[in-house]
């Protein structure tokens, strides 16, 4: 291998680790975009389970079980 084929080879494998750097770093926002969809999923439905929760108790308390 000649050094000029050297050199074409490491600035193409330079080019490569760029882009798999840019694709990790896109899939990595998504993930955490992902992560944020879940956890307020998860807020919204924790609030609305409270909600059940105090009409569930304040019908049996005011109806009786």
């Amino acid at each position: 291998m000649t050094d000029a084929e050297a050199i074409t080879l490491l600035q193409n494998l330079a080019a490569e680790a760029q882009t798999v750097q840019t694709e990790l770093g896109d899939a990595r926002s998504d993930f955490e975009s992902a992560q944020q969809a879940l956890n307020n999923s998860m807020t919204a439905v924790s609030g609305r389970l409270a909600s059940m929760d105090r009409h569930v108790r304040y019908a049996i308390d005011r109806f009786g079980a």
